[in-house]
This record gives structure tokens, sequence and C-alpha cells, in this order.
């Protein structure tokens, strides 16, 4: 194949994958970045005062991910990353724990095994979980199912589940997987998690935890590679528009007016900064881009607070019935071995706290803490700090599947990626990953057929 350049607007986690696939396909990319960190919402920065680089948010990843997990090994930080066999997490409610963990049996039992154990629902509970289940996996989607016009929420209430269930069960899993409550989340997206989730293999749903900073695991390896490659990353550029030459997409303009020129342009931003890219009055072709002008955001908020001493003793715990919801022994995950212990709570469809000031969510917090892990109560709080994160993922709400546009567009040469086009999987790295592999395959699919004249 000739080498061939193509321009890649956005330095996250899609943009990066589409620069990794298409060097593996013999094209150079050039990654426009416009923050000086690469990573996009997945990130880390420094700590001033202890020099730790911490990440933005508790970012995980599940077995079934495995365009990410390749994606980190192509880059070679596969020894930057864990995941664990099975599922298994403690979650607690009122004082006490009970465990989600999957027997050693094969496949799919494994997973359905991890409801044996757990207290917090009783036995006619869990039959309507396993009815539940069974209703899931029977049930087929289709592009245009009806299953994307109505909520997981009442879905799941006409086959047969009710509060104990859905609040103790199913919102357990989906509100951190699609960072939205369950009564905002559609049925088709809801079906499609558990599908992957829980009725495949026994490994996928087993939690994956990086073990460095987001920006060096997603973001400085990959550039190592981009760049020994002989591709560019370019940080600090803001691309202004799309240049099109007689009709067709030749690169990009910057807000310096700077022309960088490709034979193909790949915007791997989120959708309302794409939208924003997009010429008018080309025969009709941007009709395509205005599904994405719907696409809405969820927010996450993630309370960092470092003790002078442990306060947890697993690595992450998941809790019902409380502000709380997923706290992660960052300290333990991270295998570092202070004295003291750094915990990350994560808030998902953080809408009650996202404008909160500082004072007040570390007054909340600290005094959850204490209620729910005792040793909390003797521990001194050495750092506090709060990262907020208000258009952390897009809403898989109703409705939702039709907006997600696919990664070829109708304009000659101009191309999508980001976790928001139409992956099949919701707001994820590893969706980032796979809509960068999709948007790489069609560009070189087009070169090999020449159906774009641009190319």
């Amino acid at each position: 194949m000739p080498t061939r350049t193509v321009v890649i607007i956005g330095g996250g986690i899609a943009g990066l994958a589409t620069a990794v696939r298409l060097i593996q396909s013999g094209i150079k990319p050039i990654v426009l970045e416009k923050r000086p960190l690469l990573g996009g919402r997945a990130y880390s920065f420094v700590d001033k005062d202890s020099g730790e680089e911490i990440d933005n948010g508790q970012h995980v990843f599940i077995g079934a991910c495995d365009q990410f997990q390749q994606y980190i090994a192509d880059i070679g930080a596969s020894d930057q990353i864990r995941l664990e066999d099975r599922i298994g997490f403690p979650v607690l409610k009122n004082g006490k724990t009970s465990w989600l963990k999957a027997r050693k049996l094969p496949g799919m039992l494994a997973n359905l095994s991890a409801l044996l154990g757990y207290k917090h629902v009783g036995t006619a509970g869990k039959l309507r979980i396993l009815w539940g289940l069974l209703s899931i996996k029977l049930t087929r989607l289709g592009k245009n199912s009806p299953h994307d016009q109505i909520t997981f929420d009442d879905w799941l209430r006409d086959h047969s589940q009710n509060d104990e269930t859905i609040r103790n069960f199913w919102n357990l899993i989906i509100l951190p997987s699609l960072n939205d409550d369950i009564t905002g989340v559609s049925a088709f997206t809801g079906i499609e998690l558990f599908k992957v989730a829980l009725l495949g293999a026994a490994n996928n749903p087993a939690m994956g935890i990086p073990l460095s900073g987001l920006s060096t695991l997603v973001g400085e390896n990959a550039k190592k590679y981009i760049e020994s490659h002989g591709g560019e990353i370019r940080t600090g550029i803001d691309v202004e528009s799309l240049h099109i030459d007689k009709g067709e997409i030749s690169g990009v303009r910057t807000s310096n007016d700077e022309l960088i020129e490709g034979e193909a342009v790949v915007s791997a931003v989120p959708a309302n900064a794409m939208t924003k890219l997009i010429p008018g009055g080309n025969d009709g072709q941007p009709d395509f881009f205005t599904a994405a002008e719907s696409v809405r955001t969820a927010p996450i908020v993630a309370v960092h607070i470092w003790y002078d001493r442990p306060v947890l003793t697993e690595k992450f715990v998941a809790t019902l019935d409380s502000p709380l919801q997923w706290v992660f022994n960052d300290t333990d995950l991270k295998s570092r071995t202070d004295s003291g212990q750094h915990v990350v709570i994560s808030l998902s469809g953080a809408w009650e706290w996202q404008d909160q000031p500082k004072q007040e969510l570390r007054e909340i917090f600290i005094a959850e803490m204490e209620k729910t892990f005792p040793a909390a109560r003797e521990a001194e709080i050495t750092k506090f700090t709060i990262v907020k994160m208000l258009e952390a993922t897009f809403r898989v709400e109703p409705g939702s599947h039709q907006r997600r546009l696919s990664q070829r567009t109708p304009l000659p040469g101009f191309y999508l990626a980001g976790d928001w086009t139409d992956t099949g999987w919701p707001s994820t790295m590893e969706s980032a990953v796979r809509s960068g592999n999709l948007a790489a395959r069609y560009i070189v699919e087009d070169i090999r057929t020449g159906d774009q004249s641009s190319l």
C-alpha cells in the first residue's frame, strides 16, 4: 500500500487508537490535540504536594473489553494493567457486607453463581433476577429495536423485577457502568450490557484496573509508539475547521490559520465539538450529522481523600443506600507502599454533586466514610481534593441509539471516531478504541476500493 497521510483531530483514546491502527496499515497519522495532555477524558495529573500521579477519576475496564486490552498491548503497556480472573467485589449495605463473587465454574455459570452468596437480595429476589437474565438472553436487538424507546427500569418491571432487585442488583451495575440511573438509560443499552457482562464468558465481567496514571497508560505510551513508527503527535493545536478543496476534504485549518494537509481527516472529538467543524451547503450531506447535535452528556465527580493510615481493607467496595457509590483503594491498586492510604470515591450520574462547593462535599463525604468504614474515624486526613468531569460520558437514554453515527460519513475523506459513535458499546474506553479501529478500517477499505474520491 502506498504511504498516505491522515489527519486526526483529538488526542483522546479514540484518536490515538485510530492512529495506532493506521500505522499498522501503513498509513501515517498526524494527531492534533488542543490540550497539552493526551488521553482526552482519561487523564492524570501530578499532585504538587506529593508528586503523585493522580487520575482524574477511577477508570476501570472489564474482561470483555478485548479491543481496549489489545490497544494496550499494541502500545507496549500490558504490564501497566491488571485483570481479575472472575467477577468478585464486596457490597456494603447498612453496615453489612456481602460479596458478588463468581465461583470456579465454566462459562456463564460462573457469572450466575455470583448470586448464590449475595445476601442483599432474598431467595425470591434471586429467582426474579434469574428470570430477568433469561429474558435478556432471549431478547433480540436490532437497529430499529423498540427497546431503544423505553427505559431499562420499565423493561425490567415488565419482566417481573421489583424495587428490591432493581435497587440492590440491577442498578448496582447499571449506575457505574453507564453513568446514569437505571430510570434514565434505554432498555436497548441495558440489555446489551448484561448480555455481554453476565451472559458471556466467565472472565467477561472481571474487573480490570490501570496500574499507572491514565495519561501515562493511554497517552504517553501511545505517543512513544506512534512517533517511533513515523506518525506525528502535535499538542496545543486548536482545529478551527475542515479544509475543503474542490468538494473534497484535504486537511484542516487551525485557529492560527495554519493549513495541515492530509488525504483524509478523522474527527475524534465529542459530538458537540465535531458538529462545529461541519461546513454548510454540501448538497444536503450535513443532514447526516444532525442527530449528533442531540447527544447529551452526564457528569462524574471524583472525591480524593488521603488518610494517614489505611481505612479500607479491600481494593474496591460498592455501597448501597449510601452516597458513596463505589470506593477505591488507590494506594493498593497502584501497589504503592505508603503508610497512609489514598481513597477515591467515584460518583456516577453526579448531577446532585456537580454544583456543590468543595467544602460542602468534604463535609458530606468525610462523614459518610466515617459512618461506613470505622477505621476512618481514627484516621487523620492529610489531603482532600475534588475532580469534576461535567461531560464525562454521553447519555444512553431512550432514543440515543439512533443518534450514534457511523464512523464513515457522506463527506468524502471525512471519518468519525469517539466512544459516542456507533460501536455497540456504551461510553467506555473500550468503545473509544472500537471507534478508532472502525474508522481506520473504513479508511483502509476506501483507499483500496477508491470509493472516496479524496483518497
